[in-house]
This record gives structure tokens, sequence and C-alpha cells, in this order.
């Protein structure tokens, strides 16, 4: 199990634990461990702010490397580079064909995108764009939603044959 999966793991265990606890009949206990989630957090973030204090801004970029770091400096608004930068940085990470144009955040934190062309089918149109959301949403949670602007799809071919029983000469 690599770093970034035991990471996912414990988040996920930790996710786990507190839903048993708020299903169970000890209502107490499930706030006090919420508390707990969440002093816990604020201390880790404590420590964070002051190792980032620490380093100059570039080393804090090129910590944005490991995913899980960068994820932690979002969640405690330690990242170095603003929603509009994270953004385009994610995008370029997808590598995708057709790369959107990346239109802006308004104040409402609607993060507005436009795709260059309509090809492929909607299908596969549909999975190009839960991929870009999914990429946006990750590098900018702040986002409050995601508007991707699709053009139309291209009309559909139609398929010439000779009718049946037309020899070709």
């Amino acid at each position: 199990m690599t770093a970034p999966d035991a990471a996912e793991a414990a988040a996920q265990r930790v996710d786990q634990l507190l839903a048993e606890l708020r299903a169970g009949p000890d209502r107490r206990a499930a706030g006090l461990a919420e508390e707990l989630t969440r002093c816990l957090v604020h201390l880790y973030g404590a420590g964070l702010t002051r190792i980032a204090a620490l380093l100059p801004a570039d080393q804090i970029v090129g910590l944005c490397a490991d995913p899980l770091v960068e994820s932690l400096l979002l969640v405690h608004d330690l990242h170095p580079l603003d929603a509009p930068e994270r953004i385009r940085r994610a995008l370029a990470r997808l590598r995708l064909v057709d790369e959107p144009e990346y239109l802006g955040i308004d104040e409402a934190g609607v993060v507005r995108l436009r795709l260059p062309s309509g090809g492929g089918c909607r299908s596969s149109r549909q999975a190009v764009a839960d991929r870009i959301e999914a990429a946006v949403r990750s590098a900018a949670p702040e986002a409050t939603d995601v508007v991707l602007e699709m053009p139309p799809p291209p009309p559909p071919l139609l398929q010439v044959s000779l009718r049946p029983g037309l020899a070709v000469p």
C-alpha cells in the first residue's frame, strides 16, 4: 500500500467510525468524536502553517506535486497558488486532446469552462465532462459549481448503401 493509498484508507476509516458513532445510541460519544476530529485537524493545520512559514514559496509550490500534501495545504488554506492557477494546472494534468478553455471563477465560486470541439459520442463527451469536473473540484474545493459549456454534438452520419439486389458494376 503506497502512502496516498494509506492516507485515503485512513480518511475513509475516520468517516466510517464517525458514521458508526452517529448511528449508535450514544449521541454524546458521536459529538465528542467529531469534536476530537476537528481538534486534531486544527492541531495539524497549525503545524502545517508553521512549516509553511519556514519554507520559501517555491518549495511550497514544489510540495504541491504530491496530491496528498497538496490536499492538506488546500484544507488548511495554505496552498500557494490561487484557484485559477490551480484549476489551469489540474486541467493541464488531464492531458485531454482538446483541453477546455478556462473562462474564470465568479464571486459566487462558479467555475466556467468551455470545450473547444464537439467531437465524440454523447457518452464519451459526458465521461470527459465528468473527468473535468472532478479535476476542478479537487483542485478548487472552494468552487460552488462547475459549468462546462459544450458545443452541440455533430449531426449523425448517414450511412449510404446500395439497395438490396443491386450489383456493383
